[in-house]
């Protein structure tokens, strides 16, 4: 199949589509709603997985875009990746027009079931991995996300070395500034990322920090995000330890998946 993925989270943009691929799918990898609309303007998909939360153009406005233009066109499948995973996000997300939801992390098979199937073949307690990952190392977990697959590892390894003390600035700058929006939306990105080494302490503080934003609560941000401080520093440490004799090669690389042409 021809699969449009759209997430701002370069490094679910990168194990996502090498797990498609895989499959056997083509995908093109884009960073916000805009440039999924831009892609589609361009040639046709047979899906779209679209991220809720990114920049520019979030996954609400960018559907809401796609459907206006099925008067022309035709109905298209697009499918809502998130990391709001309850059962209220599930349905405010198919009131908005989602043919389907699947939470992040997800599993490969309920991702291929949705795509070639329905929903409704897909139990609930399915559709996502297991918030408990085996008790290994970081590196160990990502491996085995991508089939031992050391060149994608080192990339996935460099981007979040890369994109990680933005998001923790960028959390910090909204703390001080009380703006709950961001806070959210730093938060779930960060979750995500961190979620794919299977470092279970820092997704925990990230989705604290992610609730206390939805919420516009600011009480014990403060210490939450201290504590996600120091967990992020232990990852990095870990992470920096195997990507080392690879440093200066990747050093200067924003790694991305196949990007529309």
């Amino acid at each position: 199949m021809r699969i449009l993925l759209a997430d701002d989270q370069n490094e679910i943009l990168l194990l996502t589509a090498h797990q498609l691929e895989g499959s056997g799918h083509h995908v093109v990898a884009v960073a916000n709603g805009q440039e999924a609309l831009d892609a589609l303007q361009r040639q046709p998909f047979d899906i779209v997985l679209m991220d809720e939360e990114m920049p520019v153009m979030n996954g609400l406005e960018a559907l809401r875009a796609i459907r206006a233009r099925e008067k022309d066109r035709g109905h298209i499948v697009v499918i809502a990746l998130t990391g709001y995973n309850t059962e209220q996000d599930r349905a405010r997300l198919l009131r908005a027009g989602f043919d389907s939801v699947i939470g992040k992390p997800f599993r490969l098979g309920a991702l291929e079931t949705l795509i070639h199937g329905s929903p409704q073949e897909v139990p609930l307690d399915e559709r996502m991995e297991p918030v408990s990952v085996p008790a290994q190392t970081p590196v160990a977990n990502l491996l085995d996300r991508v089939g031992g697959d050391e060149t994608l590892a080192r990339k996935m390894i460099a981007t979040f070395l890369c994109d990680t003390p933005k998001r923790m600035s960028g959390l910090q700058k909204a703390l001080q500034q009380k703006d709950s929006k961001s806070l959210a939306s730093l938060a779930h990105a960060l979750k995500g990322a961190v979620g794919i080494f299977g470092a279970e302490a820092a997704r925990e503080h990230a989705q604290k920090l992610q609730d206390l934003g939805r919420a516009e609560d600011f009480r014990g941000s403060a210490g939450v995000y201290e504590q996600l401080k120091e967990e992020i520093a232990k990852l990095e440490a870990n992470l920096r330890g195997y990507a080392g004799q690879n440093s200066s090669r990747n050093s200067g690389a924003h790694p991305r998946t196949k990007r529309q042409s």
